[in-house]
């Protein structure tokens, strides 16, 4: 590569040197013009020169231009010496002129390659951006006519229950998948959409006091059914002040929070769900007993579509949920992160600015 690009230079200083070399035979041979005339010509040829290729090109083609300058059109004509003080003034301008004007050249065609370098950059970050948004609204679309049917089946499944008694033991086993996996997907089209709002820009906050309290039982409530048969063990430390945030993005938080620790610990071991006053912030924090996290999987568990190599092929999921709590907290300007070794349980944790 660098003999290459060593080849092509050399090749161009040699066409310049051709093109200073045929200039000074045109004007010997015409005696079409005077010194002035000639050193404008050989100026051109230098600026040309810049312009086109570059500085050390048109430094060459300076330094023979100059030679060929003194040598054929400055008496005595066909020396290198020079009799008129005057014709050494000439000479050095003409020298000083050139090596100045090629570096104001290679300036200029070097901003003009910055310039379009950046319209470039700019004109790919806006088709990129163009591209994220018509995915994120697609993505809305979808996820809205999704949670439309999904309600429906929701409730008419929900009502069915209620009636369990006119149902057999197999009809109301197979409501109970119905229901289960309807709020399954309700989650996951959940996630998605949060995911598609996030990235779109277009996620709002509607912010106001919300009891932590309120906001666990909430989350609980809604994942009443991934976390059936479970133990759960709520400890909130005394006057746990209110927080400043959405309540209901919260509780998407803490679903997904609940929802993996469910998923990843087994059946007989309790979840724990702790809640703390921080400096000027609430921190909580959900644990379960599961397989813990490899030092490989910690920087990247709430990378989207991120699964663990040990549990991708036994534990169902999509790998969005934790991505989109950790973009609804970040927006809230909280922090949110992960601990755990292997065989020892995970702890996920966030905060939560306190309320005015």
């Amino acid at each position: 590569m660098v003999a290459r690009h060593a080849a092509k230079r050399a090749a161009r200083i040699l066409l310049v040197f051709s093109a200073v070399a045929l200039v000074t035979l045109f004007y010997r041979v015409t005696a079409f013009a005077n010194a002035t005339t000639v050193a404008l010509t050989f100026l051109l040829l230098v600026l040309a020169a810049a312009t086109l290729w570059g500085l050390a090109e048109a430094i060459a083609a300076s330094v023979f231009a100059t030679l060929c300058f003194n040598y054929y059109f400055l008496h005595p004509v066909g020396t290198w010496t020079i009799a008129n003080a005057q014709d050494w003034l000439a000479l050095f301008v003409f020298l000083i002129v050139s090596v100045v004007g090629s570096q104001l050249s290679e300036r200029t065609r070097r901003m003009a390659q910055e310039s379009a370098r950046a319209m470039e950059i700019a004109a790919q970050a806006e088709l990129v951006r163009q591209k994220e948004e018509f995915k994120s609204t697609l993505l809305d679309a979808l996820a809205h006519d999704l949670k439309t049917p999904l309600t429906s089946v929701k409730a008419s499944a929900s009502a069915l229950l209620e009636d369990a008694a006119s149902l057999s033991s197999s009809q109301r086993e197979l409501v109970s998948i119905v229901a289960e996996e309807s709020e399954r997907l309700n989650r996951l089209v959940t996630e998605v959409l949060e995911m598609a709002r996030t990235e779109a820009g277009k996620l709002r906050l509607n912010r106001q006091a919300c009891s932590v309290e309120n906001l666990v039982r909430g989350a609980l409530l809604e994942s009443k059914r991934a976390l059936e048969g479970r133990r759960i063990e709520v400890q909130m430390a005394p006057d746990v002040p209110p927080v400043s945030a959405d309540a209901e993005l919260i509780q998407t938080v803490l679903r997904s929070l609940l929802d993996n620790a469910a998923k990843y610990s087994p059946a007989g071991e309790a979840i724990a769900i702790q809640a703390e006053q921080d400096d000027r912030f609430v921190r909580i924090c959900v644990t379960d007993r599961g397989p813990g996290l490899s030092e490989e999987d910690l920087p990247q568990v709430f990378e989207r579509y991120f699964r663990g190599a040990a549990t991708q092929a036994t534990v169902r999921g999509m790998g969005i949920g934790l991505a989109v709590a950790r973009d609804i907290v970040r927006a809230h300007g909280g922090k949110i992160w992960a601990e755990g070794s292997p065989g020892q349980g995970s702890r996920f944790s966030f905060t939560l600015p306190l309320a005015s």
